[in-house]
């Protein structure tokens, strides 16, 4: 019997920070607005030749026969996001799928909503399979990162960004193993206390969410040159806080008389307490790069 797979270019799109959009200003208005971007990246996905499998609440997932046109889709999307005044997460890669009715089925898809997870906001990665299919000009638009873990998988996989105009904050190559790892939780912790410079945030279910970075916009501003612009964002969620990686030279998580731990493009649960270096290790709370956290159990 004929194989039923073929390989595509798999894009997973996602609205970022949409939950606080509903927050800001109100379902009906954020409902409106959502659907009006999701019409528009629906429309730059048929004019680059892909289709849209589904739509997925904030976000779709669609898919190319060429990674070329994935790549233009992608660049499109991102060069108009700001008309919307909303930010774009993208992932995408390349492999083989069995196309099911509105669905498609395979591990590819698991890998292109993984890298798509751990985009930034206004951000595109892509897989190393996706770059092997590239034509030179668009191959070299892309810069390596790291290699990331991912649940199910034995290697990591490496990860690329797509270059965009605004791409000073990265000019530090980063090209070390990013690991997997979660600290499984006893007790359900509540509330996460983070201590900054006389600063202090608690984070719970009445704050699920806090955007770290040196961003002006960032729920908490580290003001190091170490720390990326969106460095990293801590959520509640599920009865445990997790931390997630979205910069380029790592978060160090220091707890107890453990070694470290160290974030690339990766999520970990916070656990106890302890310090966190966004950018580099973490030796005592008084680098302007470190933040304290102590969690609070139920």
């Amino acid at each position: 019997m004929p194989s039923l797979e073929k390989p595509l270019a798999l894009m997973f799109v996602d609205i970022a920070d949409s939950t606080m959009l509903y927050e800001r200003i109100g379902n009906a208005t954020a409902a409106a607005l959502t659907q009006q971007v999701l019409a528009h990246l629906r429309q730059l996905v048929e004019e680059h030749s892909g289709g849209v499998i589904k739509s997925l609440g904030d976000g779709l997932l669609a898919a190319f026969p060429a990674c070329d046109d994935s790549v233009r889709a992608a660049c499109a999307m991102i060069d108009g996001q700001d008309r919307h005044g909303l930010r774009l997460r993208i992932g995408i890669h390349h492999g083989p799928v069995i196309e099911g009715v509105g669905d498609l089925y395979g591990d590819a898809c698991n890998v292109a909503a993984r890298v798509q997870q751990i985009a930034r906001q206004g951000e595109i990665l892509v897989t190393q399979a996706l770059v092997d299919g590239l034509s030179p000009d668009l191959r070299d638009r892309t810069k390596p990162l790291n290699n990331v873990a991912m649940k199910g998988k034995t290697a990591p996989i490496r990860v690329h960004r797509v270059r965009s105009a605004d791409d000073a904050d990265d000019a530090i190559e980063s090209t070390t193993l990013g690991f997997s790892m979660v600290t499984e939780a006893g007790d359900a912790m509540v509330t996460l206390h983070l201590s900054y410079r006389g600063q202090e945030i608690a984070m719970s279910r009445a704050l699920p969410r806090v955007t770290i970075g040196r961003e002006d916009s960032s729920g908490l501003r580290i003001a190091s040159r170490q720390t990326s612009r969106q460095h990293a964002v801590i959520d509640f969620t599920r009865e445990s806080f997790l931390l997630t990686d979205h910069s380029t030279n790592g978060t160090f998580i220091r707890s107890g008389g453990s070694p470290p731990l160290v974030l690339r493009r990766d999520s970990t649960k916070l656990v106890g307490s302890g310090l966190i270096g966004f950018g580099a290790e973490a030796l005592d709370e008084g680098q302007d790069h470190v933040v304290a956290f102590r969690g609070e159990l139920a």
